[in-house]
Formats: C-alpha cells, structure tokens, sequence
C-alpha cells in the first residue's frame, strides 16, 4: 500500500488554565466584550512565559506522541514544525528552526527538520509535506510538530481593542497548546492517510494579519471577520473539497465520514461552516467534534487538539473515518480525510 497513515498523536497544554472572564478582567483598553456569548469559549490555556515557550511545550507534544509511538526519538527521519510563530521566552526567534531545536531535545538525532509558515494552516502543511515523503519513499517516518503560543497578540487586544466591531476582536479567542503527530507507512485500510489537499486564495489575504502594532511595543492580529465569515469564504471548504471527491470518482455521502472537525474558531462560526457544507455536498455531515469552549482558538493545532481530547475520552472507535477541514489567514482552506485506529490504541 503507497499511503501513509497517522501513526501516533501527542499534545501538550500550559500550566495556567483561565476563564474567558479571567483573561478579559486584565483589559486595560478600556473596551468591554461579552466573548463568551459571542464565540462560546469560557476556557482557555495560556502559557506563562517566564518559564513556558515554543520550544518546551513542542518538545512535552513531542515526547508525548513518541511515547504512545513505540518508536525511539532516534528513529524518527524528519521532524517538520508548523507553528505560526516560535517564541523563546519573550523573543520571537527565526534560527537555529524549531523543528531543529525540539529534535535537539527530544534526542532525535538522526532526523533532518524544518518549519514551514502558513498560519493556521501550518500541521495541515507539515502532514501534506510529509505525506508525499513517505509515499515517495524519501523518507520512512516522521513527525509533525506543532507548538503555538499566540497568545501574546491577545495581550495586544486587551491593551488596544475597543469594542466588538475593533478589528483585533478575534485576538481575544486565541489561546496556547501544542500537538505532535508521528506518521509511517500504511499498512491496511484500518489505519490510512486517504488524501490531504490545500488551496490558497491570496485575494483574501488582508482579511487576517498579525504583526507588530503601530501604537505600542505589542504584537496584534486584525481581522476582518464580517467578510472573511460571509459566505464565499465560508463555503470554500465544501466546493474544494466537492472537486477533489468528483477527481475521485466519489461524493461526500459515499465517503461515510464518521466525525467532521473544523477549525476552532467560534461555536456559532462551525456552524455556519457545517450549513454550507450540507448545502453543497447535498449531504447531511457526519456529528462534529469540537472543544472551542474549553480550549479558544488554538491556531494551527486546533484540529488535533480537538481529536486528542476525544480520544483521551474514549469517544472515538477504532476504523473511524474523519474528515479535517482547515482554514486559516491567507485565505488557506483544505481538507485531510483519514482512517484511524492506531491512534486509538
């Protein structure tokens, strides 16, 4: 079989946990948002960045995913980062790569690495990247890696924005965690990568951008959420994903997903996410996995952050069929479909 397949699945959260209100009772612009009503997130982790970075909660979603592996760190080939930023301590860095310093610390010695940069997008890139090794057969293993800390822009909203229509709104659903999942050649149909596919629309590109504010020394995220939630954007998923299944020969209701899991945005913003879907596949979905309320917007590692969570809960059986759908800034939508079972255990 020329597949690869989801071999392990490691995750790391900070030590701090906090209520949507705790985080909003430092706001110190001045602004007042009821983020739980809007979104429904009323928890969230946060690193505190004295003693937790990148780099330490990369390497606890590493030696996590490694453990539930059976594979030693040296037996790993390549380690690919998909984190949207790396942060050590205070400091953005951009060398020596995270992926390099993670496999430093996990002892991974014989693995190449790299990161790759695609905002929320970034495991969906890591696994896509690392799909086509394996099926090349230029590499027999490998891990991606994916810590966010992204936090800091919140702290440029509770500083900065004003009101909910303040275009740094969405920095405030942002929280902390990490993922690792290790991948090797399929086998059999129990436990198989189906395909993994990205598309870029760079036309939408102003619509979500982080960078360094011009009014003090935070960093910030400005988004426009009104267009990039309308629906051209938010049935991009569903068209692409409807193309791939026709070059396929097959349909979303022949697929017979058991689980759908959307980027973590907002409860009501899935929502809206799954209607378009059903409207354009001509398919009712299969039931949503979702944990936004407990964990915010995670970045790029929201949608295995999602299915960690399940399977430490036992929810997910063995021989499930789940499909991923990314978005993130840029505009990057995309979709991932895989059976699973050895991470189930």
């Amino acid at each position: 079989m020329n597949s690869s397949r989801l071999r392990a699945l490691g995750a790391a959260l900070p030590a701090g946990e906090y209520t949507t209100s705790e985080v909003l009772g430092r706001m110190t612009s001045g602004g007042e948002f009821d983020v739980e009503r809007i979104t429904g997130i009323g928890h969230r982790y946060l690193v505190d960045r004295t003693v937790e970075d990148t780099l330490t909660l990369g390497a606890r979603a590493a030696r996590d995913a490694l453990a539930k592996s059976g594979l030693d760190a040296a037996d790993l080939d390549i380690i690919i980062c998909g984190a949207t930023t790396v942060h050590d301590g205070f400091h953005m860095v951009f060398e020596p790569s995270a992926a390099q310093e993670i496999a430093r610390r996990i002892g991974a010695v014989n693995a190449s690495g790299y990161d790759v940069a695609n905002a929320c997008g970034g495991t969906m890139t890591g696994i896509y990247l690392l799909d086509n090794m394996i099926r090349a057969g230029v590499v027999r293993n490998g891990m991606v890696v994916t810590p966010e800390v992204i936090s800091p822009v919140t702290e440029g909203a509770l500083a900065e924005a004003i009101d909910v229509r303040d275009p740094q709104f969405a920095a405030l659903t942002l929280a902390d965690a990490a993922v690792a999942v290790i991948l090797d050649p399929a086998v059999d149909e129990d436990d198989v990568l189906h395909y993994v596919d990205l598309t870029t629309c760079a036309e939408y590109s102003p619509l979500c951008i982080a960078k360094p504010s011009d009014a003090s020394e935070n960093m910030i995220m400005l988004t426009d959420n009104l267009t990039m939630q309308a629906a051209p954007r938010r049935e991009t998923w569903a068209e692409f994903h409807r193309d791939i299944l026709a070059k396929r020969g097959t349909t979303f209701a022949a697929e017979k997903f058991d689980f759908i899991v959307f980027h973590q945005l907002g409860v009501g913003f899935t929502e809206k996410l799954a209607e378009s879907g059903s409207k354009i596949h001509g398919a009712e979905l299969p039931p949503r996995l979702a944990t936004v309320e407990k964990y915010g917007n995670t970045g790029a590692s929201t949608h295995f952050l999602v299915l960690h969570d399940y399977i430490s809960r036992g929810e997910i059986p063995k021989r499930a069929k789940i499909c991923f759908v990314p978005t993130a800034s840029g505009m990057v939508f995309g979709v991932l479909s895989a059976t699973i079972s050895a991470l189930v255990g």
